[in-house]
């Protein structure tokens, strides 16, 4: 009878940590809902438009710029590469299929096997960018919260794993507002979020994450908008 209960006991302690840190999970991902204006705002907003700048980009120049349908995934990318060439891809970054590309103006009637090899390198630059700019919308899952005094304000960092990418680490954030101050990666690597933006609707994106360890890795972007309609041609016609 008493190992019976002790198991009982056991098994209900087990089951109340796994509620209350799930409680806290959730608790976590509704504040970074919270920073960025809500989930029903980000629900509601279908076109996104950004340029990006830095992040550790060794194939694609500052300045390039992305185009997407969060609905349907797609994409559109216009950019230079670091030799200086103009690039224009449609792709999909649900699928990760490439639909068109264009070089220095001339549209590519086949995708070659030179062409996959330069779109995937414009669709990892497009995760790597899409990660930073998205990412209060991108954690679904983490760890238990627990706080931290950093530059002198009390915050809450979180573990974080992303789906699908390799972007993970721990995710420092207001613990009233829920605006994301610092990025610390699995690799050790800081970044401090010094700036959010209304993109429209009320939509807050944070927008400026300087690296401490690498200026390189510093990413900020310049142009970001929100649109709730767009013409189909974006998407279709290069």
């Amino acid at each position: 009878m008493k190992t019976f209960l002790k198991a009982a006991i056991i098994g209900l302690l087990v089951y109340t940590g796994g509620q209350l840190m799930a409680q806290a999970s959730q608790e976590s991902v509704s504040l970074l809902w919270k920073g960025i204006g809500g989930k029903a705002k980000w629900d509601n907003t279908n076109y996104i438009l950004f340029t990006a700048h830095g992040n550790e980009s060794r194939y694609l120049q500052s300045g390039r710029k992305f185009l997407i349908n969060k609905q349907s995934g797609q994409v559109r990318f216009e950019g230079k590469s670091s030799e200086g060439d103009t690039w224009i891809a449609l792709f999909n970054f649900k699928t990760d299929k490439l639909a068109k590309l264009a070089h220095n103006g001339v549209e590519s009637k086949s995708i070659s096997a030179e062409g996959e090899e330069i779109f995937s390198k414009i669709n990892e630059q497009f995760n790597k960018d899409a990660s930073l700019l998205f990412l209060p919308t991108l954690v679904d899952k983490t760890g238990k919260a627990a706080s931290k005094i950093v530059n002198a304000e009390k915050l809450l960092y979180i573990p974080f794993q992303l789906k699908e990418n390799n972007l993970s680490g721990e995710l420092y954030f207001n613990s009233e507002n829920g605006i994301i101050k610092q990025i610390v990666d699995k690799d050790g690597n800081e970044f401090y979020v010094d700036g959010y933006k209304d993109i429209g609707g009320g939509l807050m994106l944070p927008t400026s994450f300087k690296s401490m360890n690498n200026q390189d890795r510093s990413t900020s972007f310049t142009t970001v908008a929100a649109f709730t309609e767009m013409e189909d041609t974006k998407f279709s016609n290069l």
